[in-house]
């Protein structure tokens, strides 16, 4: 089979990146949340493999089996995809995509009269960072402890309290450059698909983060049973 040349890779590129943007223009909201939807996707299952968590679950299905007792059941669809990261998908697709493109939506009609300066562009930054982020990661912190099976709301709110000043710390001294960046150096067309690929990358490194830690909470609780015993 040949190869295909770097023009045609090219080409293709160009071709993909320019339905998208058409698909973005016509149907935003649409767009946008399956858009989420599969970047979710990929960032959980990337998250469970590079954290560890889905070696250790197919290694406790195991231990049970050997051990004879009853492995957790598991629905017809989990034995093609694993249960969180098909939430995770659907919490892409129907609250974070959505409420990213509103609350974006916002933004642009506050500023959307006003002239292009470089005060605007600073206040433009600062309400992202200050209001949107903050709002977008509590959102994000929450649906992942909910996902990976915590319902109290008392230890949610937790979860979100001890993670959020760590996310927000890398947000503000990232985001600010990107953005600056992006106005910048990029066509505003490309900005969704570039703020995407950068919250994909920081996104799948905290989702990753968090999970080492649950593990390596889950792993010495387990040693102080055994220690009891």
């Amino acid at each position: 089979m040949a190869a295909i040349s770097k023009p045609a890779r090219q080409n293709l590129a160009v071709v993909l990146l320019t339905a998208y943007l058409s698909s973005l223009a016509r149907q935003p909201l649409v767009t946008k949340a399956c858009t989420t939807a599969t970047l979710n996707f990929l960032q959980e299952e990337i998250a469970q493999r590079a954290s560890g968590l889905r070696s250790a679950e197919i290694s406790n299905e195991r231990r049970a089996t050997f051990e004879g007792r009853p492995a957790p059941k598991k629905s017809l669809i989990e034995h093609v995809v694993n249960k969180r990261v098909l939430q995770f998908s659907l919490y892409g697709l129907l609250v974070s995509g959505p409420l990213n493109h509103y609350l974006y939506e916002v933004l642009n009609k506050v500023f959307a009269n006003r002239p292009k300066t470089k005060l605007n562009t600073l206040l433009t930054i600062l309400a992202q960072n200050l209001i949107i982020s903050p709002i977008l990661n509590s959102v994000f912190l929450a649906a992942n402890a909910v996902i990976a099976g915590e319902r109290s709301i008392d230890n949610i709110v937790k979860v979100v309290r001890a993670r959020l000043l760590g996310m927000m710390k890398v947000s503000w001294v990232v985001f600010p450059c990107v953005q600056l960046f992006a106005a910048r150096a990029l066509p505003p067309l490309v900005w969704v698909p570039f703020f995407n690929s950068i919250a994909f990358i920081f996104g799948t490194y905290f989702n990753t983060q968090g999970k080492i830690r649950a593990l390596q909470a889950t792993r010495a609780e387990d040693d102080k049973d055994t220690k009891r015993e």
